[in-house]
C-alpha cells in the first residue's frame, strides 16, 4: 500500500458510488475484502456486526464506518446503511493529514449526518452534471463535520452528562424539566438554562431527537406499525409522531420507511 501527504486545502474527494444497502443474508460473510479505496458507512440499525480487522463492532442506528484502502472488512446479517465510496485521486493510496489520521475506523453518533449521507446519493442518481459537483462538495462537508464531532473540545458538565444519560434511558416516559432538575440538584430552570448553553438545544429538543432516531431505527428494521412505533418511542400520539418525524426529517415517517427498504 502507498502512503502520500495530502495538505488539508488541497484535499478533493470525488465520488465512486453512494447507494443504501441491505444485509440479510443468513450468515457471515466468509471471504473478506479487503478495500481498495475510501468508505463511509452509515448504518440505519439491525442486529449484525461488523468486522474491521477482525474486531467486531455490533450495529447501531448512526454508528459510521470510516474504512481506508487496505481494510479487511467482513459482515454479519442483518443490518442497512447508507455506503460512499470515493477517492482523493488514487486507487490503493492512503492519504495522510491531521483530518483523516484522526477520524477512528468505527464509532457511534447520534445520526446527525444522515440527511448528508442522504443528500449525497441523492445527487449521485441525478444525470445534472452540477449535481456530481454538488456530491464532492457534500462529501467534503461531511469529512469536517464529522471529524469536528469527534474532537471538539467542548465538553458537557456533570449534570448535563447525568441529563443526557437519563434521557437516553427512559426515552419512553414522560420526562420533566422537574425531574431533569432533580436529578441534576438545579432548579428546573437553571438546569434548562445550563442544557441550552451547553448543547445548543433544550432538552424537549434532545429528547425528541433520541425519539425520532429511534423511531427511524424501527422503521427500517422492525415491522411495527405507526402506531405502535410512536408508543414505543414515548410519543404522545401517533399524529404527533408523524408531524414531528415530518417537520424533523423533511419526509413522513411511511416515505422513510420506504426509502430504506435497501437494496437486497
Amino acid at each position: 500500500m502507498k502512503y502520500v501527504e495530502l495538505p488539508i486545502e488541497q484535499m478533493l474527494p470525488r465520488i465512486i458510488d453512494a447507494r443504501e444497502f441491505q444485509y440479510r443474508h443468513k450468515n457471515p460473510i466468509k471471504r473478506k475484502r479487503i478495500t481498495y479505496v475510501y468508505e463511509l458507512g452509515f448504518y440505519l440499525g439491525g442486529d449484525g456486526r461488523i468486522f474491521i480487522e477482525d474486531e467486531a463492532y455490533p450495529v447501531h442506528y448512526g454508528d459510521i464506518r470510516f474504512s481506508k484502502p487496505g481494510t479487511q472488512l467482513n459482515s454479519a446479517p442483518k443490518y442497512k446503511c447508507y455506503t460512499l465510496v470515493f477517492d482523493f485521486g488514487e486507487n490503493n493510496v492512503v492519504y495522510e493529514n491531521q483530518i483523516l489520521d484522526n477520524i477512528p475506523p468505527y464509532f457511534s453518533t447520534r445520526g446527525e449526518t444522515a440527511h448528508l449521507f442522504e443528500e449525497i446519493i441523492r445527487c449521485c442518481r441525478s444525470n445534472d452534471a452540477s449535481e456530481k459537483l454538488h456530491c464532492n462538495a457534500l462529501l467534503m462537508q461531511l469529512i469536517f463535520e464529522l471529524f469536528h464531532s469527534l474532537h471538539s473540545k467542548k465538553k458537557y458538565s456533570d449534570a448535563v452528562r447525568l441529563c443526557i444519560g437519563y434521557m437516553e434511558e427512559n426515552y419512553k416516559e414522560g420526562i420533566t424539566l422537574e425531574k431533569l432538575g432533580e436529578l441534576s440538584g438545579y432548579s428546573h430552570i437553571h438546569i434548562m438554562r445550563l442544557f441550552r448553553q451547553e448543547t445548543g438545544q433544550t432538552p424537549h429538543e434532545w429528547l425528541t431527537g433520541i425519539r425520532i432516531n429511534r423511531a427511524k431505527n424501527l422503521l427500517s428494521d422492525s415491522n411495527l406499525t405507526l402506531e405502535e412505533i410512536a408508543d414505543e418511542c414515548g410519543f404522545r400520539s401517533p399524529s404527533h409522531f408523524k408531524i414531528l418525524f415530518k417537520k424533523l426529517c423533511g419526509f413522513t415517517p411511511g416515505t422513510y420507511r420506504k426509502n430504506t427498504s435497501g437494496i437486497y
